[in-house]
């Protein structure tokens, strides 16, 4: 199954599932408060399955917010009461269960959909798509460029060799999947991440125009330095984008299929050479 079909099973079945509590729980009564509040729930849903763990993380905290604001007006004319503590308790908590842990969820799924459809489509160190997987991205997103001039943009992350260079391999495996992890977490769902088989990161953005693409790099260049204690030099983060390096995009992908075809062969060769 392909994420954005998961996607849109999860919303369908989210939004019947409000609707069914909607209907089943009023008595007769709505009360307005409440289906806001169940409106407030598909929206984090919404946004967790879009844009993962941190998207859905401040989704919960806008939410909750905003629930309590509506609860503001029964404080002021009755008070804090055990029952309406109780109440918004279990909605911040309900938010924060769908934006945070549906969010971490959602972010996974699709890595583990593409491990399942096939294992090879995975790399091993990362756990993120592997170079195959991300020039068939590349294609796509050239292809809608192409004929709808929907503009894209891949983001390139290159960590300095000195940040693992003096690590075994276990703590060279422990830190890539850490920075993996971060990158998966920090972008949206729909963008596709993985690691090219000379080790650089690469996040393809499906509609995303320069100035977007600018604003992902430098927030993964931050995040990734955060994360690893390093200076600003030791993560090389790079942006192109089309229509602006169109070309340039274009040669990156030629180069990156020649490589992954002639490995292939020469994998191939081996084989036959042993048998």
């Amino acid at each position: 199954m392909k994420y954005s079909r998961f996607e849109l099973l999860v919303l369908v079945v989210g939004i019947s599932a409000v609707v069914g509590s909607i209907v089943l729980g009023s008595s007769g009564t709505l009360i307005a408060e409440e289906v806001a509040a169940q409106a407030l729930l598909l929206g984090v849903l919404f946004i967790a399955v879009h844009w993962g763990r941190n998207g859905g993380f401040w989704a919960a905290v806008v939410a909750s917010l905003a629930y309590l604001s509506l609860r503001l007006p029964l404080v002021i004319s009755e008070g804090v009461t055990t029952e309406l503590v109780s109440l918004v308790l279990v909605r911040v908590l309900s938010y924060g269960l769908i934006g945070v842990v549906g969010g971490e969820l959602c972010s996974r799924i699709k890595y583990v959909f593409a491990k399942l459809e096939s294992s090879s489509s995975i790399d091993d160190w990362s756990q993120l798509f592997n170079q195959r997987i991300l020039i068939r991205s590349m294609e796509t997103a050239c292809g809608q460029f192409t004929r709808y001039e929907t503009p894209y943009s891949v983001v390139f992350v290159e960590l300095a060799p000195s940040l693992t260079s003096d690590l075994r391999v276990s703590k060279q495996r422990t830190l890539i999947r850490s920075v993996a992890d971060h990158i998966r977490g920090d972008v949206r769902l729909v963008d596709e991440a993985g690691r090219l088989d000379d080790g650089r990161f690469l996040i393809v953005l499906p509609q995303t125009p320069q100035d977007g693409a600018r604003i992902v790099a430098d927030r993964i260049r931050r995040g990734v330095c955060n994360l690893l204690g390093s200076k600003d030099e030791s993560v090389n983060v790079t942006a192109l984008s089309a229509p602006e390096n169109a070309a340039n995009l274009v040669e990156i992908r030629t180069s990156l299929a020649a490589e992954t075809e002639d490995r292939r062969e020469r994998a191939r060769q081996a084989t036959q050479t042993s048998s």
